[in-house]
C-alpha cells in the first residue's frame, strides 16, 4: 500500500437504500473529523445498508477506530447494516491489536447487478482472534465490543 495516497472520500449510491462510501489515504487526527461527519451524516440518511470500503486506507488512527465503533453501534441501534471492506494491514492490524477485529461486520464491495440488497453485504463477523492462523492472535478476554470502546471514549 502506498502511504503517499492523498486523502479522499467518495460516496456511490448503486441503488435506493444502499451507499458505498470509499476512503483512501490516512485516517488520522487531521482527517478524522471530515470522515466522522460524512459517515454519521450517511447513517442519519434514509439508507439501510452502508458499505464502508477502507481497502485503500494507508493508516488507521485510534480516533478513526472510535468513529467506526460509534458508527457501528449507531447502525445497530437504528436497524441499519454497516459493513467494512478491509483486507489491508493498515486497517486490519490496528483493529486486531485493540481486540476489535470481531466487533464489526465485514463484506466485499457490492456487485452492482445483484438483484437483492441482501446480496450486497454478507452477514458475517470476522473470525475470533483465537480462531485465526496468525501468530498475533488477541486472546478473547482482551477483546472489546464496539459499545465498550464508545463508552470508554
Amino acid at each position: 500500500m502506498n502511504e503517499n495516497v492523498p486523502f479522499r472520500m467518495t460516496v456511490e449510491r448503486p441503488r435506493d437504500g444502499v451507499i458505498v462510501m470509499s476512503v483512501a489515504g490516512a485516517l488520522d487526527m487531521v482527517t478524522v473529523t471530515r470522515f466522522s461527519r460524512l459517515l454519521l451524516d450517511r447513517l442519519s440518511s434514509t439508507v439501510h445498508v452502508i458499505v464502508l470500503d477502507l481497502s485503500e486506507v494507508s493508516f488507521l488512527g485510534v480516533e478513526a477506530i472510535k468513529v467506526l465503533a460509534q458508527a457501528d453501534l449507531r447502525a445497530q441501534i437504528e436497524g441499519k447494516r454497516l459493513s467494512l471492506v478491509t483486507g489491508v494491514r493498515a486497517v486490519d492490524r490496528p483493529l486486531e491489536v485493540l481486540g476489535m477485529s470481531t466487533c464489526f461486520t465485514y463484506g466485499s464491495r457490492p456487485v452492482f447487478g445483484a438483484p437483492d440488497v441482501g446480496e450486497f453485504v454478507p452477514e458475517r463477523r470476522a473470525p475470533r482472534a483465537e480462531e485465526r492462523v496468525e501468530n498475533h492472535a488477541v486472546p478473547r478476554q482482551q477483546q472489546r465490543t464496539a459499545a465498550e470502546v464508545v463508552q470508554r471514549a
